[in-house]
């Protein structure tokens, strides 16, 4: 279940640009799964901007998420059978989704090294928590998303940071872009 978890969790960093505090501070009522645009709730208290947000979240990612609470759900009902308690038949809105660890950084730095991936790429970053934003940012790019939707997407408050702190350039489809311009003949057909 711990990997699972953590899997999850990087996961949902990649696909929904939450900040890793962000991601913690999600319970189980903050999660909104059934709805036509799944999304997470994100309370003003624990957004950088102070604004709160609703984070849509892909069908696929809420698919993992429903399966996810429903094994936390499982367990918590094993739990309370062992202890002779009632058993709950729903979580407790107030639960966290995931148990995220202050030590975070050092998990993903042992996961890495067990998947083999390099803590530095070969411009020298660093592969880190916060980078899974980055990626974010950069699959929003790579996938034909307006710069004004991106930055709404990533919260933020001005379109440059999205555009080149929060997107890696080297990534981009720049072959594909020009492939995309129009043809220009220098020779015209004759009547």
């Amino acid at each position: 279940a711990l990997g699972r978890e953590r899997s999850l969790t990087y996961k949902t960093l990649v696909l929904t640009g939450l900040r890793l505090g962000e991601l913690a501070s999600i319970r189980v009522g903050d999660v909104h799964l059934d709805e036509k645009t799944p999304y997470l709730e994100l309370s003003a208290e624990h957004e950088k901007n102070r604004k709160g947000s609703s984070i849509p979240v892909r069908q696929d990612l809420a698919e993992d998420l429903k399966a996810w609470l429903n094994e936390k759900l499982a367990r918590l009902q094993t739990d309370a059978k062992k202890q002779a308690q009632p058993i709950p038949v729903k979580l407790p809105a107030a639960a966290l989704l995931f148990t995220v660890p202050k030590a975070l950084h050092k998990i993903l730095d042992r996961d890495l090294t067990m998947a083999g991936i390099s803590k530095r790429d070969d411009r020298n970053r660093t592969v880190d928590v916060h980078a899974l934003r980055t990626t974010f940012g950069t699959l929003l790019s790579r996938g034909g998303v307006s710069l004004r939707v991106a930055q709404a997407a990533m919260r933020h408050s001005d379109p440059r940071l999205t555009a080149n702190v929060y997107t890696d350039e080297r990534l981009l489809d720049l072959g594909g872009a020009i492939s995309k311009l129009p043809a220009l003949p220098l020779t015209s057909a004759s009547p």
